[in-house]
């Protein structure tokens, strides 16, 4: 038999590996055989994937331990935010000004209002300082949007008190925000477009950026995963175990209902308040949280056609 690496120009070498052309699409070139057979091609795949490793390592730079504190930060800073939504910190009583005798709204009661917006400065700060200390891209970017977001919003977070500084850090004047008014109280924190509910997305983002890298890493923050332990756990991550999404389906069905009866209900009690409310303020008051309760309404109705 014809020893393949001496050339023979008897044979021809196309039958098995396709025109020896470096442009052909038929098989394999001579070239191409060499490279494999003496080594070469083994080394540049080698070095391909040790730089591909390299400039994950590079690009993230963060040890397991940070990444878990940012997420748990970040998921508290969710839970924080989406708590300010609740109808009851934000119940309104009406009283009469000792001058003019007009009626005004006030909070029902003002302490658990600050204590649930000083919980989420707290939190939102932690969130804030954990972010900015990573060197994990997709975590900077996000804690920049949210930074940036609260930046955009502090002349109505100053109206109630609340004021963003050179640092980001938020802080809350108590006394301002138990007297701010509550129309600017309840656009801030309630709704699907208010303040609070773009914290809430933004600390969810910068959460999944750092699970999405902690997968990656181990507590020191060194490659823990093989190619095929990374297929796995994507697979998982796709498909999922069927039962749980079916569960998990149910109950943010359930949920997403809940909150829209809950929305008609407060609606239908400002319809009946307005009725009986005394007062241009209390009225404008009455009708504009009931225009952002219609859309929100809306809103919820439209989510749940695909739940």
């Amino acid at each position: 038999m014809a020893n393949i690496n001496g050339i023979n120009s008897g044979i021809d070498y196309s039958v098995f590996f396709g025109s020896s052309s470096a442009s052909s699409s038929d098989g394999m070139d001579l070239s191409s055989y060499m490279s494999i057979k003496n080594g070469s091609y083994r080394k540049l795949l080698k070095n391909y994937y040790s730089s591909q490793k390299q400039e994950a390592r590079s690009g993230t730079g963060d040890p397991g331990s940070r990444l878990t504190k940012i997420r748990s930060t970040a998921d508290q800073l969710q839970k924080k935010a989406d708590a300010l939504s609740a109808d009851k910190l934000w119940a309104t009583q009406d009283v009469a000004e000792e001058e003019s005798g007009r009626t005004k709204s006030i909070l029902r009661d003002p302490d658990a209002a600050v204590k649930a917006v000083k919980d989420f400065a707290e939190a939102y700060n932690a969130a804030l300082d954990a972010a900015s200390s990573s060197e994990t891209k997709s975590v900077l970017r996000s804690g920049g949007w949210l930074d940036n977001m609260s930046r955009k919003h502090s002349r109505l977070l100053n109206e109630a008190g609340i004021s963003v500084g050179s640092d980001g850090r938020l802080s809350v004047d108590e006394e301002a925000l138990k007297t701010a008014n509550v129309t600017t109280l309840k656009e801030l924190f309630q709704g699907v477009d208010s303040y609070a509910a773009r914290v809430s997305a933004k600390a969810e983002a910068i959460s999944k950026a750092a699970a999405g890298t902690a997968a990656t890493y181990d507590s020191s923050g060194a490659w823990s995963k093989d190619l095929n332990t990374l297929a796995s756990s994507r697979i998982n991550s796709v498909i999922g175990n069927t039962e749980e999404k079916e569960a998990s389906g149910s109950k943010a069905r359930s949920e997403a209902e809940k909150r829209l009866a809950s929305l008609k209900e407060r609606r239908d009690q400002l319809k009946k308040e307005l009725k009986n409310a005394v007062g241009y303020d209390a009225q404008r008051s009455c009708e504009s949280q009931i225009a952002k309760l219609d859309k929100e309404i809306r809103d919820s109705e439209n989510r749940l056609k695909y739940l």
